[in-house]
């Protein structure tokens, strides 16, 4: 093989010749080191949260999350030089990589009962979703970014938010295993104490460690934005598909609806959606995915809209295909990327407007951790120089929602080539 074709991954060539360093740019030494300086802090940050955590296995949890994540890489790897190589097909190598999967997570649960019997399931779902999500993640560094490079600018932006959502995505699933305190336990330290050795981000107003409930409470951002955004695709995007191509009166209705629902500014709507439902994941879930529903109607209504008149899907109703043949393979394939990009970028809607829930009290109890509830609780506090109690939070969802943010911008202009244009 020419030295110069050489096996792309992130920001670095496998194996490099002097040539190829010499001709890279300062932005790409910029990003090198600060991607690599990032990703350092980040390792490094969870070993030593891990080293005193209140689980005392923390340590080996991180441990095991990052061999499985090498594994899948490895895995993943081997089909591709077996691909290369012409030793098995693209769909032998595929099913081979899902087999060794398979036995990554049969290993891990045989492992999780032998270890601690007692929180087994706990156990065993941390370490899969936590190492299969690093596996994700080096899987997009060494597969998919080579991909994404060619589209520029977009590329490095849909790369940079996935990577930042992978890390909280991560950070979260062990967040039970790692955390230097239980973040309900009251009296940890001083209430409103400031940042010290023994509680890094300080205590909330009840003494319960920041650092810990931080860590944790990414959890009910994440599950409150996947429930929403899986309600509003489920709903937005047939229902848009079916009144664009049916037309008529039931276009006309079903417009109006949802122009209706749409005229509401939306978190107005969402907080009396959600106060005649009340406290809940799956409560709040429905009343952000309300307000977001029309999003995904009006794009895929005008895509529709457009893609019915084109040449070939005219050919094939004058073939005879029935009307579930020419949605499902000939619009709706055309279609569904606008959808996509349209959720990731509802993904970071949906973390502010639950956070804007929280702050007016319509989230949840002190008796879990929730980043917009400690963001409620500092705002109160903020006044007389506490802090920390608000910043952090708010630090961690500004950065999940840059991150789906940047992932949905980038998207938008990869599958969009007029745009880009």
């Amino acid at each position: 093989m020419d030295r110069t074709k050489l096996i792309s991954g992130v920001f670095f060539q496998l194996i490099p010749t002097k040539e190829t360093f010499e001709n890279r740019s300062g932005k790409w030494w910029f990003a090198l080191l600060a991607l690599v300086g990032l990703a350092l802090i980040y390792i490094s940050g969870l070993i030593l949260v891990a080293v005193g955590s209140n689980s005392g296995i923390g340590l080996q949890v991180v441990a095991g999350t990052f061999v499985i994540g090498l594994l899948v890489l490895v895995s993943s790897a081997w089909r591709r030089w077996m691909v290369e190589q012409e030793f098995l097909t693209k769909k032998r190598a595929f099913i081979w990589f899902i087999g060794f999967c398979v036995i990554i997570v049969i290993a891990v649960s045989v492992a999780s009962f032998a270890v601690l019997p007692a929180a087994a399931l706990d156990l065993w779902f941390a370490l899969v979703s936590g190492g299969f999500t690093l596996g994700f993640a080096c899987l997009l560094l060494y597969d998919f970014y080579p991909v994404l490079k060619e589209r520029g600018n977009p590329g490095l932006a849909v790369t940079a938010g996935i990577l930042l959502v992978l890390s909280i995505v991560y950070m979260t699933f062990i967040s039970y295993w790692i955390v230097p305190h239980d973040p309900f336990t009251l009296d940890v330290g001083l209430p409103l104490a400031p940042p010290s050795s023994r509680t890094p981000l300080g205590t909330t107003e009840l003494g319960q460690d920041l650092l810990s409930r931080t860590i944790a409470g990414g959890a009910i951002m994440l599950q409150v934005a996947v429930v929403s955004v899986i309600v509003c695709f489920i709903i937005g995007v047939p229902t848009g598909l079916a009144a664009a191509y049916r037309g008529g009166m039931v276009d006309r209705v079903v417009s109006l609806v949802m122009d209706s629902i749409f005229a509401f500014p939306g978190l107005v709507l969402a907080i009396a959606i959600a106060a005649m439902l009340g406290p809940g994941i799956i409560n709040m879930a429905i009343s952000i995915a309300v307000v977001y529903v029309p999003s995904y109607y009006r794009v895929i209504r005008s895509q529709v809209l457009s893609i019915k008149e084109l040449p070939y899907v005219e050919a094939a109703v004058v073939m005879g295909a029935r009307d579930w043949e020419i949605l499902f393979q000939y619009i709706l394939p055309n279609a569904l990327p606008s959808a996509i990009v349209v959720l990731s970028i509802n993904f970071a809607d949906a973390i502010l407007t639950a956070a804007g829930l929280t702050f007016v009290g319509l989230g949840f109890p002190i008796d879990i951790a929730d980043w917009g509830y400690d963001l409620t609780a500092g705002w109160g506090v903020l006044i007389i120089g506490k802090w920390w109690l608000m910043v952090f939070p708010g630090i961690m969802i500004v950065l999940l929602a840059l991150g789906f943010t940047l992932a949905g911008e980038g998207l938008s202009e990869i599958l969009t080539p007029k745009l880009r244009e």
